[in-house]
């Protein structure tokens, strides 16, 4: 039988999920959830995560695109308004961001795709 209720459970993850939306940060909500609740560490990091987890599911994907859409033109502003300026590495380093946070990740993720081998290539113990 658990050593806690579902019930005590709720109120525990609840309770560090109004710490992680206050801005708290991990190893502070996991000290005051041992201290609060009287529970091991590992409990108090469980509920921790599970509490960033849902902070992080709050977040439709509408969200963040107009968030990524938001910085990537703030980005751009910085670098036009840095090349004006003659800070050509101010500048390079906004350009150097838009493609972190736009490019990168499909790239990469299309390279990856690429160098794996397709069906027509499998290993295994078949018998030629």
């Amino acid at each position: 039988m658990a050593r806690t209720s579902r019930a005590e459970r709720h109120r525990r993850r609840e309770s560090a999920l109004a710490l992680v939306s206050q801005g708290k940060g991990f190893s502070d909500v996991e000290t005051a959830q041992m201290s609060q609740w009287g529970c091991s560490r590992s409990s108090a990091q469980r509920d921790c995560r599970w509490a960033h987890d849902q902070l992080q599911l709050g977040m439709n994907s509408h969200d963040v695109q107009h968030l990524i859409v938001h910085v990537a033109t703030s980005l751009q502003r910085i670098a036009l308004k840095a090349e004006e300026d003659k800070q050509y590495s101010a500048a390079v380093g906004a350009q150097k961001m838009i493609y972190e946070l736009l490019l990168r990740r499909k790239l990469d993720h299309e390279a990856e795709k690429a160098s794996r081998p397709g069906w027509g290539y499998r290993h295994g113990n078949s018998r030629p």
